[in-house]
């Protein structure tokens, strides 16, 4: 334990500097912890950082509104529902949506 007899007398001793420090360290410490169990499971925890937060967020509601078929919330398939009504417009709100897959082809 150093200089101190007690963890009472540290924490009395300690200046907010210090203090500031050990909470720094402690919370880069987390971090790199959780970057290398995720790095053990095949994940990158950096990849996409630099995306803006409140795009990736409508991204996902995207990907979850949509069922997995659209990644980018700009796309028409992404307004389905509540969204749409939110919107103003969309699929099941004015606008109807198919795949292709079943359109015939009109020469023949």
């Amino acid at each position: 334990m150093g200089i101190w007899k007690s963890y009472e007398e540290l924490e009395d001793s300690i200046s907010m500097p210090e203090l500031s420090a050990i909470l720094i360290a402690k919370i880069e410490e987390d971090n790199t912890n959780r970057k290398f169990l995720a790095a053990m499971q095949g994940v990158d925890i950096d990849k996409g950082s630099s995306k803006d937060p409140q795009k990736e967020w409508e991204d996902l509601k995207a990907r979850a509104f949509s069922g997995g078929k659209v990644t980018d919330s700009n796309d028409i398939v992404s307004l389905q529902g509540q969204t749409a009504k939110q919107k103003g417009f969309g699929i099941g709100n004015g606008l109807e949506y198919s795949s292709g897959n079943n359109v015939k082809n009109p020469f023949g």
